[in-house]
């Protein structure tokens, strides 16, 4: 990186990290706006992280013994060409995930990802603070088996309230995958072996390896930011990624870093 590019990208990056509050658990001291919940404290976050997930539980799946690799967990979008890789690890019980795919992610998706200048992997974080929200992420990872992801998580966002304060989520969960294009009878299949443990588990540990403490949580680059920020911060960061990015190749430097890749 340039020193120019290395200058702005980390006084943008970190002018975020600052506004802690608009992540959920970032010990910001503001509820969750789509439940009323609080977002917690400032734990441990594996002492917050469901212990079916982390031990499996009763599940009938055996969790490996390693985290999974980053490249086999996850869901990608956009051109893999691209030369800004985005890394998000969201928790849909999160209010402010919420807000952010629900006014935010559209934008970027039409803008950015769909016209190939960002390659972007949402990875599945389950912290554990919220109801439900382990249940919305097995959902999801099912429906995401049968090609369905996308839908499924603009979906369970648009209905967080509702999902999030039922006893027993499963019918209405069922009902969105279903929505979302999904199967039913396989997605039950899915659901009954819980087999997206252990990509569940792995995308928890591996935000938890890289500091994660609010969702949600991104790595543009390898340059974190924290919080549903504005599209303008957005098109700040991209725009010094892509100047970085042009300079390296008028240099006849490396693409991306390897290291950056979803």
């Amino acid at each position: 990186m340039t020193d120019l590019g290395r200058s702005a990208a980390r006084g943008i990056a970190w002018t975020a990290l600052a506004t802690v509050a608009l992540a959920c658990g970032s010990g910001g001291g503001e509820g969750d706006r789509a439940s009323g919940e609080a977002n917690g404290g400032g734990g441990s976050l594996t002492q917050s992280m469901p212990s079916s997930v982390l031990s499996g539980g009763t599940a009938r799946v055996q969790l490996p013994a390693q985290e999974l690799p980053i490249t086999e967990i996850g869901f990608n979008s956009g051109s893999p060409d691209a030369p800004i890789k985005v890394l998000e690890f969201s928790d849909f019980g999160c209010g402010y995930c919420s807000r952010f795919h629900l006014e935010t992610f559209p934008t970027l998706l039409e803008d950015y990802i769909a016209t190939g200048r960002v390659e972007w992997k949402y990875v599945t974080f389950v912290s554990g603070m919220f109801s439900n929200g382990d249940a919305a992420a097995l959902a999801a990872e099912c429906a995401g088996e049968q090609g369905h992801f996308a839908p499924m998580r603009t979906l369970l966002y648009e209905r967080q309230a509702e999902w999030k304060r039922l006893s027993n989520p499963a019918g209405a969960l069922e009902a969105l995958a279903v929505e979302a294009g999904a199967r039913a009878e396989d997605y039950r299949g899915c659901v009954a072996e819980e087999r997206p443990a252990p990509r569940i588990r792995s995308g928890f540990l591996a935000g938890a390896r890289i500091g994660v403490r609010g969702t949600p949580t991104f790595l543009i680059n390898g340059m974190p930011l924290v919080g549903a920020q504005p599209i303008e911060l957005w098109a700040d960061i991209f725009t010094a990624a892509e100047a970085e990015a042009a300079a390296r190749s008028g240099a006849g430097g490396p693409g991306s870093s390897p290291d950056a890749r979803p």
